[in-house]
């Protein structure tokens, strides 16, 4: 589950029109409303959501939807919640270093179990762990928990080849909140990761995609949680394309993400070309050109198809020029359907389209997000097609969601 996540971070820098300028964008068919489901004051309570924190360039929070429940990674309270779509809260596994004992917890049940702390509670459950600094989450269909965490800095490794920190593990809970153990890069209690986005395949396997400097690595584990595939992507060993012109072209690697239900992974490339000025035929700098999504098959080592995804165009006027801009969208996430999500944000929101599994179908959607007084937000891709979004301001967190499933869904049926 991307979170982007990320998807890739779900953090998305906003394009700014200077005062001279008039920009105009790809026309959008339609807008989506936005949905408040409910929202969190800030405070260190259990239903609460901290914000804030000693290092702002330092903080990450995340949210995840399945089946219709809600989880949300608090970085600076050091928690994950599941809240119920109402805003009810269901669960919780805390930091008891940095967060007061959940109110519905009775004090005779800590004297028993100073580490876990499952209660009683009708509706509720509260578990205590040491977490260090959360950020990716993501649920299996079990609702098993996956929780990136940081180690504590005495127990980092460096990386032998590239001299990358190594700091990272993948923290598991079962549905209950009880942990199970940590997943490293050999499977349990392997060696760190370094930075990393996590998925869960609908055969409850989770998938680890991490950055170093020369390439992406994909750490595809079993259910149980042992290494099955180490898949490197060498930044210069992606596939080529031709242009027109035979101009030099330039491939970066923008995002990989796993098939729901098959071993293989969608891997998006953006092309760009050398561009010269005009009048000089001197290098100027490198222009984007196109994208494509491949399909890359995992037993056999190959890339099966591909796919090419249609840029955004941005055209900037003056009073005696008009450019037009390409500007290649992020890859958010595919569902267990087989439909494509991309996202690209603007001055109101995001522009979100979305292909069908066959490519001969293109959708999109505008996404309106007050930028008001925002001050944080990430967006999540859940498996049946919902997009759900943590939009935080100065005086609460929002949790919100688009049914853009609905969307695809009217599209079928019509």
């Amino acid at each position: 589950m991307k979170n982007t996540t990320v998807l890739k971070s779900s953090f998305f820098i906003l394009f700014l029109c200077f005062t001279f300028f008039s920009c105009n964008r790809d026309s959008i068919v339609g807008t989506l409303e936005t949905e408040e489901l409910f929202s969190l004051n800030y405070g260190s309570f259990e239903d609460e959501f901290n914000l804030y924190t000693s290092n702002p360039e330092d903080y990450f929070s995340a949210i995840a939807m399945q089946d219709g429940f809600f989880y949300i990674s608090d970085s600076a309270s050091k928690k994950v919640s599941q809240f119920s779509s109402y805003g009810d809260l269901l669960s919780i596994i805390y930091n008891p270093e940095t967060n007061p004992v959940p109110s519905f917890v009775q004090l005779s049940d800590i004297s028993v179990a100073p580490v876990g702390i499952p209660t009683d509670a009708a509706t509720k459950r509260a578990t205590e762990y040491p977490f260090n600094k959360t950020t990716s989450i993501s649920l299996d269909t079990r609702q098993y928990l996956y929780v990136v965490d940081y180690l504590p800095a005495e127990r980092y490794e460096t990386d032998t080849e590239s001299g990358q920190l190594l700091r990272q593990v993948i923290l598991r809970f079962t549905n209950d909140g009880t942990f199970i153990d940590y997943i490293g890069q050999q499977g349990p209690g392997g060696i760190p990761f370094p930075s990393k986005n996590i998925y869960t395949t609908n055969n409850n396997e989770l998938v680890a995609v991490c950055v170093s400097n020369d390439r992406f690595t994909v750490y595809w584990f079993s259910e149980d949680g042992f290494l099955k595939y180490t898949i490197p992507f060498y930044f210069d060993q992606l596939p080529s394309i031709n242009m027109e012109n035979n101009s030099e072209t330039f491939a970066s690697l923008d995002s990989i993400i796993p098939d729901y239900d098959e071993q293989k992974l969608y891997v998006k490339i953006d092309y760009s070309v050398m561009a010269y000025d005009v009048s000089s035929q001197v290098q100027s700098g490198i222009n984007y050109e196109k994208s494509y999504l491949y399909t890359f098959d995992i037993p056999t080592e190959q890339y099966a198809n591909s796919l090419v995804i249609p840029s955004y165009e941005e055209t900037i006027s003056s009073e005696y020029s008009k450019i037009v801009y390409q500007i290649p969208y992020d890859f958010l996430g595919v569902t267990s359907s087989g439909w494509f999500f991309f996202i690209l944000a603007e001055d109101t929101g995001y522009s979100v389209m979305m292909i069908a599994p066959n490519g001969n179908k293109i959708l999109k959607r505008n996404l309106i997000i007050p930028d008001e007084g925002l001050l944080y937000y990430n967006i999540s891709l859940s498996r049946n097609g919902i997009i759900t979004g943590l939009l935080s301001n100065d005086t609460k967190t929002s949790v919100v969601w688009w049914r853009t499933d609905s969307i695809i869904e009217n599209f079928l049926l019509n």
